[in-house]
Formats: structure tokens, sequence, C-alpha cells
């Protein structure tokens, strides 16, 4: 299991658990370019998965339905406006990718990274909280909220703090998210996510109404050693 879900004591390790349970019954697990499929890799994503569904009410991504595995980085071809004025494709190396019509694909050398160590970076979590932000029908960096007081709030902290990473980002300062967040609310929101879990102090110094906002959404505050439940304090 993840270091991150190796912190969860108590109730909250119960509750993961069971939701662990759900993913592996429910979740159809592929493989492509002939990677074998092994518990190991089911319960690596699951177990990551998994922490983005642990408050009340979770419904433990109701849309996806497949989870694609590829041995190393894959390659898709996607369309971009050129210079020209014309529709290119163009080739991107990824690591992983969320679909809408319920699918999301890994590559498991990144995964299997991941699940060892915390370095900022966490692929299943990035695209899983994709999945999350697509259930209101539009992929905007806002997932279901609970009621109108939490949505303005969310609306007004990531919405600064997006403009004021792409504000830095300009400048070539000294970034906590990385290029990819500045693309849109929606890659921001996900680079947001991966940071709670993996660099909580440093996201809630840098943006504080950010964190605030995923620590009440997810109910976890996972700053302290040992994971607790419970939004920013």
């Amino acid at each position: 299991m993840a270091p991150l879900c190796a912190r969860l004591r108590g109730e909250l390790a119960a509750r993961h658990e069971g939701v662990v349970n759900v993913l592996l019954a429910e979740k159809n697990f592929e493989t492509a370019e002939g990677l074998v499929l092994t518990d190991e890799m089911r319960l690596a994503v699951a177990g990551q998965a998994a922490l983005l569904q642990l408050h009340e009410g979770a419904e433990y991504y109701p849309g996806l339905a497949s989870i694609i595995l590829y041995p190393e980085s894959f390659t898709v071809r996607h369309e971009r406006w050129g210079d020209d004025g014309l529709v290119h494709e163009e080739p991107d190396d990824l690591s992983g990718e969320s679909w809408a019509q319920g699918t999301v694909v890994l590559a498991w050398s990144d995964v299997r990274h991941e699940a060892r160590k915390r370095d900022g970076y966490n692929v299943v979590l990035h695209e899983f909280a994709h999945q999350l932000d697509d259930r209101t029908g539009e992929a905007n960096g806002t997932p279901l909220l609970r009621d109108a007081a939490s949505l303005g709030a969310w609306h007004a902290a990531f919405e600064e703090a997006f403009g004021a990473h792409r504000r830095l980002l300009r400048r070539d300062r000294h970034l906590l998210f990385d290029k990819n967040a500045a693309e849109s609310p929606a890659e921001f929101f996900a680079t947001a996510v991966e940071l709670f879990f993996e660099f909580p102090a440093e996201l809630a110094e840098t943006y504080p109404a950010v964190f605030a906002c995923l620590a009440g959404w997810l109910e976890l505050d996972p700053r302290k050693p040992h994971m607790e439940r419970g939004g920013a304090s």
C-alpha cells in the first residue's frame, strides 16, 4: 500500500479499506501492450484513488467503468490549432489520462514509483480528480459540492490562486504548482489535489484558501503524520 494510505488510522483506515474493496469489485481493470495485470497493480491504483472518496456521501466514481494500465508512458494524438489557423494532430507522451466517457488510463511505471515515494507528483490522484471534476458535466476545476456557500468559496479561492500561479509563471518565479497547472482551471484543480496529499503544509502556506476548500470537500487534513478526519483549521 502507498505511504499515503499507510498514514490512515482507526475509522479512516477502516473506511478506506471499504472503499478500496468497492473499487476492486466494481471497476474493470485492464492492461495494454502485453502488461500482465497483478493484484499489486489493482491495489496500488484503488488504494490511492480511494483517498478521494472517504468523505460522507461519496459515490465511489459512479461514472468510471474501466482503468487501463500501460507498462510505461503512452502516446496519444491531440488536435491543436496551429499558427497557420489550421488544426494539426500532435503526439503527446503521457503518464495518465482521464476520459469523460468513464475511463482512466495510467502508466504502471509511474503508479509504482508514486506508490513508494512522495515527491509532489501523483498520477493516480491527478487523473481520478479529473473523473470527479467531470461529474458536473463540465471539466472546469469544480467538482460536485455540498451547497452554494461551498461553491462560492471554492470559486473565489481557485480563481484567485489560478490567476496568481499564471502570473508567477510568466515572471519565472519559484512555483509550487508546475507549468501544466496553468493550462486550465481543470488542470490546476487536479494538480491541487496532488499537492494536497503530497505537500499539504506547503499548499496550506502558499494557497490557504485552496487548502481549506479541499480539506472541507474531502473531509481530511493530511498535514499531520497520521492523516485526520476534518477540514482545515
